[in-house]
């Protein structure tokens, strides 16, 4: 590895989901193709975009931790349900037939990396994320960049000199400049709005926020007062309480 290495940081699983429903159906000699092929397609297209950038395609490895500690809330009863309890509770009740093409594509997918010159990183308990993000870090601590490929806006927490965000969804790159620019807020803020608003729905991961604050009150109070900490003061130095 250089002294001042070129990371090409690709979230396997959001890309493998977005080639499956963008190119659903596509088949060769009876055989579903459409990840495979939609995958393939866009690392050469990465490529070619960053030739100097090693490839790195992280794969979630479970989410032990995050769970624990979801469940130890449920349990002080903090929250109703646990950490990514939705998913699992549709995937019991209602079982997907059609992901089973995905998740097949993807085991074959996994194999065929393995014959190019790609590192596919899993590693257990970690999901996808947090492995991009210490990858990330540990490239700009050695002076060098990193492109996350996600259409994930978690990762604009990621942002700073020498880390750009890709999504590749959009074809849209986000830099710290950008992201202040459009929506008012830092990189090192995005969390706290994050956490403000919450992640509820039946394909989302299930975090409770504060309630009756979704994204716009969310924003506007982080933009306002700064990190969670600053709102809180804020809101108590008020002579007058309102609902929130």
């Amino acid at each position: 590895m250089p002294n001042s290495p070129k990371l090409l940081l690709v979230d396997g699983t959001n890309l493998c989901f977005r080639e499956f429903f963008s190119k659903k159906n596509l088949s060769h000699k009876g055989r579903a193709v459409d990840v495979i092929f939609g995958v393939f397609k866009s690392l050469i297209s990465y490529h070619k975009t960053w030739p100097e950038h090693f490839r790195i395609i992280a794969w979630e490895g479970g989410y032990e931790r995050r769970l624990r500690e979801s469940e130890e809330a449920v349990a002080a009863g903090l929250i109703p349900s646990s950490y990514k309890q939705n998913r699992r509770d549709k995937a019991e009740s209602e079982p997907d037939d059609e992901l089973e093409s995905l998740f097949e594509q993807m085991s074959i997918l996994k194999d065929l990396l393995g014959q190019t010159r790609t590192l596919q990183l899993r590693i257990k308990g970690y999901e996808a994320d947090d492995v991009i993000n210490s990858y990330a870090k540990w490239a700009v601590r050695h002076g060098g960049e990193a492109v996350i490929v996600s259409s994930d806006q978690d990762f604009y927490q990621c942002l700073c000199d020498g880390v750009t965000v890709f999504d590749a969804r959009a074809q849209e790159t986000y830099t710290v400049e950008r992201l202040e620019k459009e929506s008012g807020i830092s990189p090192e803020l995005w969390l706290d709005k994050a956490a403000i608003e919450g992640e509820i729905g039946p394909s989302k991961d299930n975090i409770f926020g504060v309630d009756g604050w979704g994204p716009v009150n969310a924003s506007k109070y982080i933009r306002e007062y700064g990190d969670i900490d600053s709102i809180l003061a804020a809101l108590r130095a008020k002579p007058k309480r309102g609902k929130r």
